[in-house]
């Protein structure tokens, strides 16, 4: 689903976004470039024991970063996958729910099989508008093919669009069958209070963001 949902929003406003982790990744494995990025910036932390794998874009203006468990490569992960997106909004409120919307659309349509979606939830992330869905692809080519799952959030900072996406791959046939994502319910949950701590900094009236 990464790509899907990356190559559609960049038809509407290419993303990027900001680094939580520390700076210091393994050089060897890390793909892209490393840049401090200014001005306003969406603070959200990575699962633990997962490293910074990938990062490009412009630092003042869209960029993505994505993070994934230390054993996994940015082409061919498995287990997870979570990354951030930035791009600039054009003053409309609600655009997240929309974006959302447009986001499990194009989903849904270039699933190879079923696609199973999660309902959207439209909330606050600590005083920012957010919505919240995603889903599971039970068939996505053969870089999944045992299918994709994914819960994407579209968080409206003062200045910019933030996208947050988290992605599994079940690793057989037959793993977490039981489940209607794929996912279990434990994991799902550290992936909403990740998100459910997440702050804006850096912006007009915001908090500097950590150095």
């Amino acid at each position: 689903m990464k790509k899907i949902f990356t190559s559609l929003l960049m038809s509407a406003w290419l993303a990027a976004v900001t680094l939580t982790a520390p700076l210091q990744a393994n050089a060897a494995l890390l793909e892209g470039s490393i840049f401090q990025p200014n001005g306003e910036n969406l603070i959200i932390q990575p699962p633990s024991g997962w490293r910074l794998a990938y990062m490009n874009g412009d630092p003042n203006g869209d960029y993505v970063v994505e993070f994934m468990p230390q054993n996994e490569s940015h082409d061919s992960w498995r287990e997870g996958y979570m990354s951030v997106q930035r791009g600039a909004i054009d003053g409309t409120a609600g655009m997240s729910s929309q974006i959302v919307q447009r986001v499990l659309q194009g989903a849904q349509l270039n699933c190879q099989g079923h696609f199973a979606a999660m309902k959207r939830k439209d909330t606050m992330t600590n005083g920012a508008a957010t919505s919240i869905s995603g889903g599971f692809c039970d068939r996505y080519g053969a870089v999944a093919p045992y299918g994709e799952g994914s819960m994407i959030a579209v968080v409206e900072g003062k200045e910019h669009l933030f996208l947050v996406q988290f992605g599994w791959r079940p690793a057989t046939e037959n793993e977490l069958k039981d489940y209607g994502w794929r996912i279990t319910p434990q994991k799902l949950q550290v992936y909403l209070d990740l998100l459910n701590h997440a702050t804006l900094c850096g912006g007009k009236e915001q908090p500097p963001c950590p150095p």
